[in-house]
């Protein structure tokens, strides 16, 4: 696999799509499939891509037609509208500076990390003979058809740009199992981990019948030239009945500040089924402030399949000496079944849960009374989902953000956090964190926080992109590795890094952790203030 480079292929855009004009300049496309961890990153970007008929220079363009952006899903909360879709697809111009474009498309897929090494590494054709549509290498996207869609909704962002946002668009490109010739071809692949660092397994019982299991080994990357511009950290996350109590009494104390990380092993390898296993832990169910025996100490685990990237880093960076509980044993410890509620007790019923994206993650955690199921999830279970407020979960930090501060929050793990004195979404960090006021993410950037890797961008070496897609290609990754595009971007901004701002790198998702050899501001990060747990 080549590094650093950048070779793309994209299929032509679409000259029209039912229900649109076809008037317009011709579309370049750029179809990405991919890390559900990528998500909030991806459908950000496309912005700094785009003429806006508001905001700051270079995309400022007078008369220009604001972007326009369609999802699956309902609109999500203010700031972050983008919160609940699993398909984005943004529609704009792009003659202004950065890109130089008449018309641009550029479609997101949110699945699983392996999809993002595999799709692009794949001919578009069956042995590239130019003929044969190669399913491997094509995705579902949602279609820009606004007569398939909500209401718009017109808003500006912080930056003072303004976004069209279509929601619960409804028409999609074909599936490429049933129609290959149909379906479009994924140009750029997100993966959370490198292809090396797959090799995990899932499965999960309906009822008495074994689902899976589903084995992601290692994948070929022969195909692929692969950039890495931006680090991503992630969370972990307790349900909201989770606290802290006096082990003589029951008393609830606080929430929860730090897991070491053999607890997170303990727990995750199911070695640990009862919160109160561990020592001043505790989980108060029924909300009186007094763990006892009236309270479900049942932990539930809201875990991915085997194939994420977000399964994948965990396995690399904190499952160090222990295995994933995989969920083929003992029979109905695990389900794909996100409608699931809490067993009595940890034999009464599955408690592992795992689902196809990072959204799926905290559906479980908060519940989610009508979720979007995508077309192409092998084990599809329709139907509300309930909370579950004894869970512990991983996710992308920027999308653990958002879980209810009701019905989770984010814990330290050995006293490293994404973001420190992080008041996103309502949630209340811990008092003494306010000293980290301007300096959120040192946790991350000094290598406090073990759970973070350098997001890969995979594009097809052969067939070659033609000239047009590779001018959006490189436009997209150039915006991707700037400091300055990364901490201005809505929401991921708050989390994620640029490189070239870490103090700290690896040469392997695993590590190990390193100082660069020239980092400055290695004595902050040494301080008291970045051991706080």
């Amino acid at each position: 696999m080549k590094s650093m480079k950048t070779s793309l292929a994209i299929v032509a855009g679409l000259a029209s799509i039912a229900g649109m004009a076809v008037s317009a300049p011709a579309q370049t496309a750029l179809n990405i499939a991919g890390a559900s961890a990528a998500k909030p990153f991806v459908e950000e970007t496309p912005i700094t891509l785009c003429d806006n008929p508001t905001g700051p220079a270079p995309t400022l363009v007078g008369g220009a037609v604001a972007p326009r952006i369609y999802m699956d899903s309902p609109l999500g909360p203010a700031g972050n509208r983008l919160a609940n879709a699993k398909f984005i697809t943004w529609v704009c111009e792009a003659t202004n500076a950065n890109v130089g474009l008449p018309s641009i498309v550029v479609r997101y897929q949110s699945t699983g990390s392996s999809d993002g090494i595999d799709k692009p590494n794949a001919f578009p054709t069956v042995n590239n003979d130019g003929v044969t549509p190669n399913p491997v290498a094509r995705q579902i996207f949602v279609l820009e058809n606004p007569a398939s869609c909500g209401a718009p909704t017109t808003e500006l962002d912080a930056l003072g740009r303004t976004k069209q946002y279509f929601p619960s668009c409804t028409q999609f490109s074909p599936n490429p199992t049933t129609n290959p010739a149909g379906a479009l071809v994924v140009n750029m692949g997100v993966s959370d981990v490198a292809a090396s660092s797959f090799g995990q397994t899932s499965a999960g019982w309906n009822g008495g019948v074994l689902q899976g299991p589903i084995v992601v080994g290692p994948r070929a990357d022969g195909n692929i030239t692969s950039s890495r511009p931006v680090v991503v950290p992630f969370s972990i996350v307790l349900g909201s009945a989770v606290k802290v109590i006096n082990p003589a009494t029951g008393s609830v104390i606080s929430p929860v500040r730090n897991l070491t990380q053999l607890q997170v092993e303990a727990l995750f390898s199911r070695n640990v089924t009862r919160w109160t296993q561990l020592n001043g832990i505790g989980a108060d169910t029924n909300g009186d402030g007094i763990v006892n025996g009236a309270d479900n100490q049942t932990v539930v685990i809201c875990a991915r399949r085997a194939g994420s990237g977000t399964k994948a880093a965990f396995d690399q960076t904190l499952m160090k000496d222990a295995n994933e509980h995989v969920g083929s044993s003992p029979v109905n410890s695990a389900s794909f079944n996100l409608t699931l509620g809490t067993p009595a007790t940890p034999t009464g019923g599955p408690t592992t849960l795992s689902g196809i994206s990072n959204s799926d993650v905290r559906d479980c955690i908060q519940g989610n009374a009508a979720p979007t199921i995508p077309g192409n999830d092998p084990f599809p279970f329709p139907g509300a989902r309930p909370a579950h407020p004894t869970a512990v979960a991983y996710m992308e930090a920027e999308q653990a953000a958002t879980v209810s501060p009701a019905a989770g929050y984010v814990v330290a793990v050995d006293g490293g956090k994404a973001r420190r004195n992080d008041t996103f979404n309502g949630h209340v960090p811990p008092a003494a964190e306010a000293v980290y006021a301007g300096n959120e993410k040192e946790n991350l950037r000094c290598g406090k926080l073990q759970y973070w890797v350098f997001e890969a961008f995979n594009t097809r070496n052969v067939p070659p992109a033609p000239a047009a897609q590779q001018q959006l290609i490189t436009a997209f990754l150039t915006q991707a590795e700037s400091p300055t595009i990364i901490n201005n971007l809505p929401n991921v901004g708050r989390y994620w890094v640029s490189p070239q701002e870490m103090h700290v790198t690896k040469g392997a998702d695993k590590g190990p952790v390193l100082w660069k050899p020239n980092a400055t501001g290695i004595p902050a990060c040494l301080t008291a203030v970045n051991d706080l747990p």
